[in-house]
């Protein structure tokens, strides 16, 4: 049965509202349209404030009320084509991002691993805690600002855009907290449950490394927001430019601080070197936005003043929450049993463990490219929803599973065409080489079906149904993967291979489940959903600040 139209007061508020947020959608390679095209009523505007609780509790069939005004500015005019070149242009700069923040961790371990064997277990120990217990949470709480800074920029609401980065950072602020407390506190009996051996010496080396990398962790809090933030909005060259930077940095910092023989303190100079990284990742990025581009969507009082704190910083916190809780979920499942996969490859002896290495460090290295791919499709993904454009959005959602498949084939080829020669850059030895290439043909099928369910992800998160893949990729890892992975390794005797084949199996059915979901998707009800949380918050900071709402000041921009 179909959804009856609003009352006309309230399908007034709805023409009015979308209007003026269509316009503005940011797109590259697409005609923007003109703002004089853009109807404005200042009476129904002006209605706004007592007509937004009303519609923000009814559901409504938002497709139905657009089509009946043809005088309603039109959706960006677009094509598969455009879009796939766009999401490619845009996922350039983040590529190359994430493997300069990648290399950080990687400098540590190079640096430290020539103290001594002691020191290498227990940094690579440290780092497999610092990111099961910090930087996956940190990462997927930031994963909220995907679905909503870059939902508020395509509806025009460019102060909601700042407030939801505010917000997203004081929460982080308090999961620091007692991150900080276990790094601090509860780091050796958890580190000593870890280790078999129950080496004081690896215990505590690993402890104190935690302990000094704690006092970095807000730096990368505030880096990782903004980079989000920035990335909502169109800049995605800007942390870039950073880690252009900090990336050499963070090399000669690990040089002086853990191997200059007049300032250099030896092993827990590698924390160090990263906690001053993050700290100049942090002010750095904070700078570009402050001096250079990207505090116009900061949010400001009615004056046009930088707001330093207002009540509306800490409203409407469960709509973030809803979303960052599975985003935290889906790295964190996805992390944690890459870490069990390598615990267990560990038991068939070393040549074992030097294999998986390889292959999941050359699978990590690679999903740099996918995980790209998924920001770039989220955003602009939620930036038409924003706009309320479905035809537009359902354009970008075929060009991104279409470009993510020539991708992911892309990979699969060269992983196959050269596994041997990539074994080869490792090590030398050829027994390990032997064990490692036969895999990699494993890991060549696996970065398929990685970039559909990176390309899938970033859709149902610009959606704000990240929720679908926070489940799956839990079921997907948990009750699919590990069980299917040990049994073949252990009980089928097919040691790294059945450890892979089991993670290729999981990851596909958890691939064409989120397609499935993203292939059915109710994109008005997602576009009156997105319409609803933009109102809500105009609610929000009429009744904190008493100013007019954005949708009303836009238009005069």
């Amino acid at each position: 049965m179909a959804t009856p139209l609003l009352q006309t007061d309230e399908e007034e508020e709805v023409i009015n509202y979308v209007q003026h947020r269509r316009a503005s959608i940011a797109s590259t390679g697409i005609t923007r349209i003109p703002l004089g095209m853009v109807r404005h009523d200042p009476d129904t505007v002006s209605t706004y404030g007592s007509l937004r609780p009303t519609l923000s509790n009814k559901r409504y069939d938002i497709q139905s009320v657009l089509s009946h005004h043809s005088e309603l500015a039109p959706e960006p005019d677009t094509q598969m084509i455009i879009e796939m070149w766009v999401l490619f242009k845009y996922s350039l700069p983040l590529i190359v991002t994430f493997l300069l923040q990648y290399s950080l961790n990687v400098a540590s371990v190079f640096s430290v691993g020539r103290l001594g064997s002691a020191e290498l277990a227990a940094v690579s120990l440290s780092t497999m805690t610092a990111n099961i217990t910090g930087y996956s949470i940190i990462q997927g709480v930031c994963t909220c600002l995907d679905t909503l800074c870059a939902q508020a920029y395509g509806r025009k609401d460019y102060n909601t855009v700042g407030l939801y980065l505010v917000r997203c950072t004081i929460l982080l602020f308090i999961v620091y907290v007692f991150v900080f407390i276990l790094w601090m506190f509860g780091s050796e009996p958890i580190l000593t449950l870890l280790i078999e051996s129950n080496d004081p010496k690896i215990v505590k080396l690993a402890s104190d490394y935690l302990k000094v990398l704690s006092f970095g962790v807000p730096g990368f809090i505030v880096f990782e927001n903004c980079k989000h933030y920035l990335q909502c909005i169109g800049i995605f060259h800007a942390p870039t430019y950073v880690l252009f930077v900090c990336a050499p940095l963070n090399i000669v910092l690990n040089y002086i601080l853990v191997w200059n023989n007049t300032i250099g303190i030896g092993f827990l100079g590698a924390p160090l070197a990263v906690v001053i990284t993050n700290w100049v990742m942090c002010f750095s990025l904070c700078g570009y936005i402050w001096f250079v581009d990207g505090k116009q969507c900061l949010p400001r009082d009615s004056s046009g003043k930088i707001l330093v704190f207002n009540k509306a910083y800490l409203q409407n916190w469960p709509r973030m929450i809803e979303l960052a809780v599975p985003g935290v979920l889906q790295v964190l499942a996805e992390w944690l049993a890459f870490e069990i996969i390598t615990f267990v490859a560990s038991k068939f002896g070393t040549e074992y463990l030097a294999a998986q290495s390889i292959v999941s460090t050359t699978s990590v290295l690679l999903y740099q490219i996918p995980f790209a791919l998924s920001i770039s499709i989220s955003t602009r993904v939620a930036w038409y929803i924003g706009a309320a454009a479905k035809k537009s959005v359902m354009t970008t959602t075929k060009a991104a599973l279409y470009l993510s498949l020539l991708l992911g084939l892309n990979n699969c080829w060269i992983l196959w065409r050269f596994r041997y020669w990539l074994a080869s850059l490792y090590t030398n030895d050829p027994e390990v080489i032997k064990l490692a290439a036969p895999v990699i043909i494993i890991a060549a099928i696996y970065q398929i079906n990685d970039f559909v369910s990176c390309c899938t992800g970033g859709i149902l998160r610009g959606q704000a149904r990240q929720k679908i893949g926070g489940y799956l990729n839990l079921v997907g890892y948990y009750l699919i993967a590990l069980p299917i992975s040990i049994t073949l390794a252990i009980h089928f005797n097919m040691k790294l291979m059945g450890l892979w084949i089991g993670m290729i199996i999981a990851l596909l059915i958890v691939s064409i489940s989120q397609l499935a979901f993203v292939l059915t998707s109710d994109w008005d009800q997602v576009i009156s959903q997105c319409i609803a949380d933009g109102i809500q918050e105009d609610i929000n900071i009429e009744t904190v600040s008493n100013r007019p709402s954005m949708s009303s000041k836009m238009t005069h921009v």
